[in-house]
């Protein structure tokens, strides 16, 4: 599905412990043991400002500031969406906004906020990607196939965490305003505030309506390298 407009964010009731139970994600193992893996090292450098016109959000809550495009628009302080884990996403910034039936849609997303306080960051992360991945691709008549990476392990000014990658796609989607599949990226580190975590999220197939997806993926990845702890 491409991922609506945050403030019209569709909610699938359960779908994550469903798409446990189908042994749909493969990070399962890790979610059951709630515990970090030591894996590979997330290269993340610390206060790195991809350009210089690009947008810093800032989160004083969760302790985090991260940068986004130009032609990324930012939402008003009072908009969020929750997950259907339960975690409260704000600060929001989106990309490739369209009108489709009436309701509004994005083609890419990035937020920040804090994930649930007794959780390691690894398994925060995992949860989280799982849900956002499920919560945006599925409809209301299938759940999403959601692929959920193993962590990684990065530190950002001396906060450390995890960086967790999800795909999802819907087979034989209905919705004619939407795509079916999408990627959603999750960073979570143990900071003063918490778990504070970074979501960026974005189609990755085009969809039936214009804009198309973005072809520069490596903007993506520069908003997640762009992440850094504030007082």
């Amino acid at each position: 599905m491409v991922l609506r407009r945050p403030t019209r964010l569709l909610v699938t009731i359960g779908v994550v412990a469903a798409l446990l139970v189908a042994g749909g994600i493969a990070a399962a193992s890790l979610l059951s043991r709630g515990q970090d893996v030591p894996v590979e090292h997330f290269d993340v450098p610390s206060a790195a400002t991809p350009h210089d016109t690009w947008q810093t959000v800032t989160d004083t809550a969760a302790k985090l500031a991260f940068d986004v495009p130009p032609d990324w628009e930012l939402a008003d302080e009072d908009e969020s969406l929750t997950t259907s884990n339960g975690v409260r996403l704000g600060h929001l910034a989106d990309w490739g906004r369209y009108t489709c039936q009436g309701a509004e849609y994005g083609r890419a997303f990035a937020a920040s906020g804090l994930a649930q306080p007794d959780r390691r960051p690894a398994k925060a992360a995992a949860e989280l990607a799982a849900a956002v991945a499920a919560d945006q691709y599925s409809d209301g008549h299938r759940t999403a196939a959601v692929n959920v990476g193993r962590p990684r392990p990065l530190s950002v000014q001396g906060a450390q965490g995890v960086v967790v990658r999800a795909d999802a796609t819907l087979a034989e989607p209905t919705d004619q305003c939407t795509g079916s599949k999408g990627t959603v990226t999750v960073v979570a580190l143990a900071t003063q505030a918490g778990n504070a975590v970074l979501v960026v999220a974005a189609d990755v197939t085009p969809g039936p309506q214009e804009p198309t997806p973005l072809a520069d993926t490596a903007r993506l990845d520069a908003i997640v390298k762009s992440l850094r702890v504030v007082q």
